[in-house]
């Protein structure tokens, strides 16, 4: 898909914090932190060249619906102009409002596919976006860590020893896991999408643009 999205998430976050009680400044332990770009591990997590995939196919069948209307509405269009000439002002008034709602019609019908697309889209990229988060988890436990910050979201971070740049094992953690399922289309209007997982995601392709006619329509009295 071309530019659908919207992203899902905002600004850089925490994704992991440590819950240990608070001790006094002579006994606390150094904290300990590491870093991630979660842009990176999305990029190459199992799965989403997969998931990329099936929602381009998908979007095919609903360009083609675009296309088609949009021919339509140039169609009648052109046909209005050719014989507007020969129309009565009462004529000329009836085919005029004929044009508007038909285009108000198709519009409505390109929002609907466009929010389809991005629901899609959420639907298909949140199983591998919550395992990302498990796979984040799991460095982080078996790395003794406090906290890992994600850089991918826009973070503004000065100087930064790469060491600590754990992408790499993240990336390796999600491969030991597996490319999960890719979620099959529902026939009906799902439930709401889940949450958010805090992670970001593309912005959804457009399907459609506004459905817009190559010229206007000029009412009766405006020639």
């Amino acid at each position: 898909m071309s530019s659908i999205l919207r992203a899902l998430v905002g600004a850089a976050t925490v994704l992991v914090v440590s819950h240990a009680a608070p001790l006094s400044a002579q006994s606390a332990p150094p904290q300990r932190f590491a870093y991630v770009d979660t842009r990176d591990i999305l990029n190459q997590a199992p799965g989403r060249a997969e998931a990329e995939a099936v929602l381009q196919k998908e979007a095919v069948v609903w360009e083609a619906e675009i296309k088609k209307m949009q021919d339509t509405m140039n169609g009648m269009i052109a046909d209005f102009q050719k014989k507007t000439a020969t129309f009565t002002p009462a004529e000329r008034e009836k085919q005029t409002k004929l044009i508007q709602d038909k285009q108000g019609e198709f519009q409505k019908r390109n929002d609907d596919i466009n929010a389809e697309a991005e629901r899609r889209r959420s639907e298909v990229l949140q199983p591998i976006l919550d395992q990302i988060k498990l796979a984040l988890e799991d460095v982080r436990k078996s790395s003794g860590l406090d906290a890992i910050f994600d850089v991918g979201q826009n973070a503004t971070i000065v100087a930064v020893d790469k060491n600590l740049n754990l992408s790499d094992r993240v990336i390796a953690r999600l491969r030991v896991l597996g490319a999960p399922a890719v979620p099959v289309k529902a026939s009906t209007p799902p439930a709401p999408a889940a949450k958010p997982s805090g992670l970001p995601v593309s912005a959804p392709s457009g399907i459609g643009r506004p459905i817009k006619p190559d010229t206007t329509v000029k009412k009766p009295g405006n020639e």
